[in-house]
């Protein structure tokens, strides 16, 4: 044997040392492993020590304040170091790379296939940062860079390779996860998945966003900045790669084995930033904190530490809010729905334990001599604006689970979102141009952005949620409720009207903006007969599409607070509700929604704007026409009704294509059976069809589309 192989073969490790007898250690109660003589490290090479002297390294990611406050100070001219940290964590690099090379059980909800990672057998998530094949840096650099909020900003020579497209791709601010991100996504590509998540959809059938962002709480021009970006949290950027990725119409993904080697990694890569900044990875002890990778079941050797407490943890802040938030979204897709329960009870308690649904707490940190200061502005908002994004998103889930809501209107003492066009150009809109604001949930249609007119149709939601849960009460139940229900319509109504009043006014574009000029909140001057724009005439394209959609969701509503929710006790109408008056006005409700969305398949053919919320309203406006088309078996056929199912049958398959979903395929295959039925007179096709619906059942304590 050659002298380099003979001496290859004597370097043994833990994994290939031969095991112990597992006998008596099972005996003497010991743990069963191999115990490797620790050993000083020699002294680092003298040109990494030289490198390493000429890397600066930003604070660790702290005090949001901090952050905006330095931005602030830089964009006027000051030279102030940017975050300083209210706390410090620091850890050793040997503990960081023991964290990561806990073989913990990591759920991932995007693949199913079982031996995944036989595809791409050079990336294993549970190994030591030292070797995850992003780049060459050592393991001591990554380790800082995976070690809770701590990331470089150079790295050694010896990663390079990795940081040398920093100066030619179009936003820095990926320059924190740009290392991990070797191997797996190009900088290039990673811009292009920022350029998506801050896309905006105008619902002309071309997708170009990504339907799991209902609306992104930072602006864009804050974070995608080239020259000083918004301080963001690695685990923030990478979860925003990872959401974009699923549905990304880029070159790279035109080969759906790399969307899914690319997904999976940057799934792992989110979980292992993102573990150490979760509260409920952290434990009190004696002396400060501990996370859940320090603690063993074994007994440590004696004169060693058990633990290594830590005297403060990570602060929360708005980007875990809006990383939960976009988890919560995407698991919500997928084949393990159940999961995403834990992400939403996260969101939910995070935005309430930070204080974001009161405006007294969400502004109590700040001078009042620096409230008006436009980073101080821009950060305040961004809590609001992830509070209501958890308020809306908590009623649509209520809906799709059957769940109860989470948060009460009586919880929300926090200012309206700015509209989306002032959000968006805060920087050079003076602060006696942003329109006022009240307290609470709005309840008008304003406007095109989302939380312009998707708020409003929650706060509705949320008071027939409210009313159904009250019905459903064991002992409440009995009780009518006719002003609440007199509300409710009152409320619907009022969002309609809001809706024509939109179509006559234009909103002000925002190429018309500019940084010396005073917008009224008053939108432009009807009578200007000049020829628009393109910018305007796509705006007007928008509208239409908003408007369009938000008449369909209100008629749904309408059928939510009259109707029955569960299909199978419709169709098998033990109660008589059919020769109510109830099912006449689900009856009427239903037919105005199926012509609506005829107009809505006109305008967008592809079903794409707001696709992840959409497709629930569609399964629940749709549930009258089963009724409809079960009746025509025993009263004959009607033309308006089988035209009216035939364009819902055309929705629903439209929609799946667009934002595949097993719940939306199964109602096709129930309503075309019980069409086929009608028409044929036969009976099988019931009994498929109550067994097809008998899996999303709205009853009590049944848990809708999961």
């Amino acid at each position: 044997m050659p002298l380099g192989t003979e001496k290859h073969a004597q370097r043994m490790t833990a994994d290939t040392w031969p095991q112990p007898n597992s006998g008596r250690c099972a005996k003497l109660n010991y743990p069963c492993q191999y115990q490797r003589t620790a050993r000083k490290r020699g002294p680092k090479p003298k040109s990494s020590r030289q490198a390493s002297a000429r890397v600066p390294r930003c604070d660790d990611f702290g005090h949001r304040a901090g952050a905006f406050s330095s931005r602030e100070s830089t964009i006027s001219g000051d030279s102030a170091d940017i975050g300083a940290p209210s706390a410090i964590l620091s850890a050793p690099d040997s503990d960081v790379e023991r964290w990561l090379g806990q073989k913990a059980e990591l759920p991932s909800p995007i693949s199913t296939v079982p031996d995944l990672f036989s595809s791409f057998s050079d990336f294993n998530p549970f190994t030591t940062c030292s070797q995850i094949p992003f780049g060459d840096q050592s393991s001591s650099e990554c380790s800082s860079i995976l070690n809770y909020g701590r990331f470089p900003i150079d790295l050694s020579p010896l990663a390079t390779s990795c940081v040398a497209d920093a100066t030619t791709f179009r936003y820095p601010c990926l320059n924190p996860i740009l290392p991990l991100l070797k191997g797996t996504l190009t900088p290039q590509d990673a811009c292009d998945l920022l350029d998506i998540f801050f896309a905006n959809d105008d619902g002309t059938g071309t997708m170009t966003s990504c339907p799991y962002v209902l609306t992104p709480v930072i602006r864009r021009k804050s974070l995608l900045c080239p020259s000083n970006p918004r301080q963001t949290s690695p685990a923030l950027l990478a979860i925003i790669l990872w959401c974009v990725s699923h549905t990304a119409d880029i070159v790279a993904f035109r080969d759906t084995s790399a969307r899914t080697r690319a997904s999976q990694r940057l799934y792992f890569l989110s979980m292992q930033l993102l573990k150490n900044r979760d509260g409920d990875n952290w434990h009190r002890v004696a002396g400060g904190w501990v996370i859940d990778d320090d603690i063993s079941i074994h007994p440590t050797s004696e004169g060693q530490d058990p633990l290594c407490a830590y005297t403060e943890k990570p602060e929360p802040n708005v980007d875990d809010v809006i990383c939960f938030v976009l988890l919560t979204c995407v698991i919500s897709r997928s084949e393990f729905k159940e999961e995403c329960l834990k992400w939403w009870n996260k969101a939910v308690l995070l935005v309430k334990k930070l204080g974001f649904n009161s405006e007294a707490r969400i502004t109590e940190d700040t001078p009042s001599s620096q409230q008006m200061l436009l980073g101080v502005r821009e950060e305040h908002e961004e809590r609001r604006r992830a509070f209501w994004l958890v308020y809306t998103l908590d009623r649509h889930l209520a809906l799709c689970f059957n769940e109860p809501l989470r948060i009460h209107d009586s919880d929300c003492q926090v200012l309206n979102p700015l509209p989306e066009w002032v959000w968006q150009n805060l920087d050079i809109i003076p602060i006696e141009s942003v329109p006022p604001r009240l307290c609470g949930p709005s309840t008008h249609i304003s406007g095109t952005g989302f939380f312009e007119y998707f708020l409003p149709l929650t706060v509705a939601l949320g008071d027939i949620l409210e009313l159904r849960s009250r019905v459903q009460h064991p002992r409440f139940g009995s009780f009518e409720e006719p002003q609440i229900v007199s509300s409710i319509e009152a409320a619907l109504a009022n969002c309609e009207y809001n809706l024509e009043i939109l179509r006559l006014v234009q909103e002000p574009p925002q190429c018309s903006i500019s940084s010396k000029m005073s917008l009224s909140t008053s939108p432009p001057s009807l009578g200007d007969s000049s020829e628009p724009s393109q910018p305007a005439r796509a705006n007007n394209d928008r509208t239409e599409v908003v408007i369009a959609y938000c008449q369909y969701v209100i008629r749904v509503l309408h059928i939510l607070l009259y109707g029955k929710w569960d299909a199978v006790s419709l169709l098998d109408n033990n109660s008589g509700w059919i020769a109510s008056p109830e099912f006449f006005a689900c009856t009427s409700n239903a037919m105005a929604a199926g012509e609506i969305l005829g107009r809505i398949l006109e305008m967008d053919s592809d079903l794409s704007f707001m696709p992840f919320l959409f497709r629930t309203y569609l399964f629940h406006g749709n549930l009258t026409f089963l009724v409809l088309a079960d009746r025509m078996a025993q009263t004959g056929l009607n033309p308006s009704v089988e035209e009216t199912c035939e364009v819902v049958i055309r929705a629903q398959e439209v929609s799946a294509m667009t934002f595949d979903t097993a719940f939306q395929r199964n109602f096709c295959r129930a309503l075309r059976s019980t069409l086929r039925s009608a028409r044929d007179q036969g009976s099988e096709s019931r009994i498929l069809t109550r067994k097809v619906l008998s899996t999303y059942r709205w009853t009590r304590g049944s848990r809708g589309l999961l």
